[in-house]
């Protein structure tokens, strides 16, 4: 699996994660992400980090208060990761959740909503 599309997938959960406005504001759906991206950026090893991904990813899917359209791509868990691999994989989700993150800042402040 390419790096490019775990990060494009990260970038499209993030952003639908953040944009779930039929059932919480922008604020709320930024505040989840920031969680999501806390508590991965701490886990060291492929097993607790796709753990916690999944945990979280399956909180934000069936907690009725947040019913996010979030999925877990298959190749993500299908992969064994070790080394580097692990870290090249670790660093396209936070980076493409981070950048999902800091795209619906801007959108904010062009539109003069925020800040």
């Amino acid at each position: 699996m390419a790096y490019e599309q775990i990060f494009g997938w990260a970038y499209s959960i993030g952003a639908n994660i953040v944009n779930n406005e039929k059932m919480y504001d922008r604020d709320t759906g930024r505040d989840l992400l920031r969680r999501l991206i806390f508590d991965l950026r701490a886990e060291e090893t492929p097993g607790r980090f796709l753990e916690k991904l999944s945990k979280r990813l399956m909180e934000y899917k069936t907690n009725t208060n947040i019913q996010a359209n979030v999925w877990i791509h298959p190749e993500i868990m299908r992969t064994e990761w070790h080394a580097d691999s692990f870290y090249y994989m670790k660093a396209a989700v936070l980076t493409g959740l981070l950048n999902a993150l800091s795209s619906s800042g801007k959108e904010l402040e062009k539109g003069g909503e925020e800040e």
